[in-house]
């Protein structure tokens, strides 16, 4: 003859019209979660939200106890090549290994000198880029002068074009 469930009626209170519920390590049961890892220890006593069907709910704590720690693994490795080597058409590493695109080349290792790293860009300081916009704004200012004066075509698309060349490095500066 099958053992007949037993059924428990845990605790509920409604807040602010959220329901809450104790705990199902608040009460002593050999055949549930935390039985083996609680032993003599007292019970739990934590409240956790939950929805309306909830019949019975383990708390966080809990689970914890249950669940072992997540594994947390070391992160990026680095591998003595530079950064977007795979991106690039070919890149040679120092030991001689040839790639195409990220994709090695045994028949091709020791046939090419290394790749050489390019210098990182040299930023500009605050006052370095309020130079360089005061002298671009000074040149836009005299070349619509000479728009304004010029009458042939070739001299007005000449003058245009290097007024829009000065728009495009502001526009980078700012």
């Amino acid at each position: 003859m099958a053992k007949k469930k037993i059924e428990y009626n845990f605790k509920t209170k409604n807040r602010l019209g959220k329901r809450f519920m104790i705990c199902r390590n608040s009460i002593v049961d050999d055949n549930y979660w935390a039985h083996q890892y609680l032993g003599d220890k007292p019970r739990c006593n934590e409240w956790s939200e939950v929805g309306v069907d909830a019949i019975a709910v383990l708390c966080y704590k809990c689970v914890n106890k249950t669940v072992s720690p997540p594994e947390i693994k070391g992160g990026y490795i680095s591998k003595g090549r530079m950064r977007g080597w795979q991106f690039m058409k070919e890149f040679v590493d120092p030991q001689g290994n040839v790639f195409h695109k990220g994709k090695e080349q045994p028949k091709l290792k020791g046939t090419l000198k290394p790749t050489e790293p390019r210098p990182p860009k040299k930023k500009l300081s605050k006052q370095e880029k309020e130079d360089l916009k005061t002298s671009i704004l000074q040149q836009m200012l005299m070349l619509r002068g000479r728009l304004k004066k010029s009458t042939f075509k070739k001299d007005i698309r000449s003058n245009s074009s290097q007024l829009k060349k000065l728009e495009r490095q502001l526009k980078k500066i700012r």
